[in-house]
């Protein structure tokens, strides 16, 4: 397959502060603390400050792979371009391919958990609305905001994430004034596995930076690094913050139920328009990254042409395209299976797929560090123990996963390599 030749696009619209708010949307952080946060706190109590502590340091290495990586490569695609011009032609399409299952999967679990709250807050007052219903409107209004335009979903993340910041604050401090500022001490005497487990949950929460590396077209490639570094340290410390104040309480439950007791039905309007808008980010931010690699494979011939072309200075066709996959997929998956179990299947895949494509880009910033190793020794150190930790976590967890779920990570693999080899045969017989 032939790389692009295209010039670098004139579509430089997001500055540092638009790809940090679209980078923080797509953390979810309210539905990623009230769903992983659940888990963690029920695993290792106290000590739950800690373990986010230890995931926010785990994915700072990831993070950093994107900052080298964004700084080298101008085209949009992310995961994909990196590997595309790092690697091999073939490793840089399984790369996209599995990008756009992760983007798809991750941006869906958010989706799917926040209809899932919302759900939860309004079925007793609204027991009509089926769950399929909750879907369908979370993701409907994501996709409306992205084919209105990426500075519109730029607009709209700024003000949603402030709103959000502002409340996550808000709600710790309350937690410790419950707790009569009970300050302690969050790191355990020993390492056990139980709080390694937690670790691993907690590695879901500070990684909405995967959202905003497909964006090169809109943005200044230095800016996404920054915003990449930025937006974990940020969405980790804050999360570390929150577990803190719930250990303060000496909270193990269902954070949904306890916020619904303590605030009763003065709090329903306030919780259900935090989690819906939550969804609503994450789902735009991960909308965006899948319509942008799209794009940038149209490009490459690997997929039709017409999802590369530009309408309005933005990528019409591909944004429609990732659009009525989401709703479709999202809508079909609470119809049949309602939208919890649609959050476990896709939260699964996000994670094997995440640990997927930052093997990829880990990968990719050796083969590149590598060829004047005297200078990049940071990076290659960087990048080494990126892949250590990725292949670590990689290998602890997949076992807890359900069969089906693996069955459906490695069964796209191979239907990527299989799409792949027809394309190919395809094209030498058309040249013949």
């Amino acid at each position: 397959m032939q790389k692009s030749n295209v010039s670098r696009s004139k579509r430089k619209i997001l500055s540092f502060s638009d790809l940090f708010f679209l980078s923080f949307g797509g953390q979810a952080p309210f539905i990623s603390l009230l769903t992983f946060g659940t888990v963690i706190i029920a695993m290792v109590g106290t000590e739950g400050a800690f373990a986010m502590l230890v995931a926010t340091f785990v994915v700072f290495f990831n993070g950093l792979v994107i900052y080298y990586l964004s700084q080298k490569f101008k085209r949009g695609g992310g995961y994909y371009i990196y590997a595309l011009y790092s690697l091999t032609s073939r490793l840089g399409f399984n790369t996209g391919w599995n990008y756009l299952l992760y983007s798809l999967s991750y941006g869906g679990t958010l989706l799917a958990g926040g209809a899932y709250v919302l759900y939860t807050i309004l079925s007793p007052f609204l027991p009509y609305l089926p769950q399929w219903f909750y879907a369908l409107v979370a993701s409907s209004l994501a996709s409306g905001l992205v084919i209105a335009g990426v500075r519109a979903s730029a607009k709209y993340a700024m003000i949603m994430s402030l709103i959000e910041m502002i409340a996550l604050i808000l709600l710790s401090i309350l937690f410790l004034y419950d707790s009569k500022w009970n300050f302690y001490n969050p790191v355990p005497t020993r390492i056990s596995p139980l709080l390694l487990e937690a670790v691993v949950f907690g590695l879901g929460i500070p990684t909405g930076y995967g959202s905003v590396a497909p964006l090169g077209e809109e943005a200044e490639s230095r800016d996404i690094g920054k915003a990449a570094i930025a937006v974990l340290l940020f969405g980790g410390l804050l999360a570390t913050f929150f577990f803190y104040s719930l250990g303060a309480l000496g909270f193990t439950g269902n954070l949904v139920e306890y916020l619904l007791s303590r605030f009763g039905l003065i709090g329903l309007p306030f919780l259900s328009f935090i989690a819906f808008n939550d969804a609503t980010l994450g789902g735009v931010s991960y909308i965006l990254a899948n319509s942008r690699t799209l794009e940038a494979m149209a490009k490459d011939a690997f997929f039709p042409a017409f999802l590369a072309k530009l309408r309005g200075g933005k990528p019409i066709f591909a944004e429609i395209f990732s659009s009525v996959i989401f709703v479709g997929i999202l809508v079909a998956l609470a119809y049949f299976i309602g939208l919890y179990g649609e959050f476990i299947i896709l939260g699964a895949l996000a994670g094997l797929n995440n640990l997927f494509v930052h093997l990829s880009a880990n990968i990719s910033l050796i083969r590149i560090s590598s060829k004047r190793s005297k200078r990049n020794i940071d990076k290659i150190i960087v990048s080494i123990l990126a892949t250590l930790i990725s292949l670590f976590v990689f290998f602890y967890s997949l076992p807890t996963f359900e069969k089906y779920i693996v069955y459906v990570f490695f069964g796209w693999i191979i239907l990527g390599f299989l799409y792949a080899e027809g394309l190919e045969i395809f094209k030498a017989s058309s040249n013949e």
